[in-house]
């Protein structure tokens, strides 16, 4: 890539706070169709590897807030940290604390890419892209959060196989079965091959599901008011 190429793509990742953690978002749902529905193996280390890439722009996208830059990369490689170990030795309870940092950090960014399109004053295409990346990430943080449930009580999802977590890769983050069950609960078209069976796993699903439909509905509406309002201004 040339010099002034380069300088423009530098630019416009500037300009925009989340583009790149849009591409890296889409990255993650376009590879996961892709891959095997089978726990452990090559598919859950390229989904790990895709999420990893989605908290490294979660940071860029955040990068801007520098009182609270330090303490969110901070949690970012404890998680790390914790997730490279629990791959080495295979070791549940490490995967537990990355998931539990990841958690963490991917919360925070959804405050405050929420809290970015809230406050807009006018519609622009960082005010949509924010928009949209909070919906995708909602069904990342739920993803999460349903491994953890299945790491605390196994079998609160009943699937096809016998497992989402193989015990040959104790130490894998995500699986696809786990982000196929949370993008069609978000957007409540409804798994058929995955179905919640204990409390907690239930309680959760119906709580994402409420909030992909709140979320489309405030997010329209708020769009539509900022655009009325520009229109009303040019006039």
């Amino acid at each position: 890539m040339r010099g002034p190429e380069r300088a423009a793509v530098v630019l416009t990742l500037r300009r925009s706070k989340f583009l790149m953690l849009l591409i890296c978002l889409a990255g993650l749902f376009v590879v996961q169709p892709m891959l095997p529905r089978s726990p452990g193996g090559a598919a859950a280390i390229h989904l790990d590897v895709a999420l990893s890439l989605v908290l490294l722009a979660g940071i860029w996208s955040i990068s801007r807030r520098t009182s609270l830059l330090l303490a969110c990369v901070s949690l970012i490689s404890v998680g790390l940290g914790a997730a490279w170990l629990a791959r080495t030795d295979g070791n549940p309870t490490l995967a537990l604390v990355a998931l539990g940092c990841f958690l963490g950090f991917l919360i925070f960014t959804v405050g405050s890419v929420l809290g970015h399109v809230l406050a807009a004053e006018e519609v622009t295409t960082d005010t949509i892209l924010g928009g949209v990346c909070v919906y995708l990430l909602l069904a990342v943080v739920w993803t999460l959060i349903y491994g953890i449930l299945e790491r605390l009580q196994p079998g609160s999802f009943a699937t096809q196989g016998n497992s989402l977590f193989s015990a040959d890769d104790p130490g894998a983050l995500l699986v696809p079965d786990l982000v196929y069950y949370s993008v069609f609960t978000l957007t409540t078209i409804g798994p058929q091959e995955i179905h919640p069976l204990s409390g907690p796993a239930r309680a959760w699903t119906g709580i994402e599901a409420m909030i992909g439909q709140f979320y489309v509905a405030v997010l329209i509406a708020r769009l539509v008011g900022l655009h009325t309002s520009q229109r009303r201004g040019d006039t």
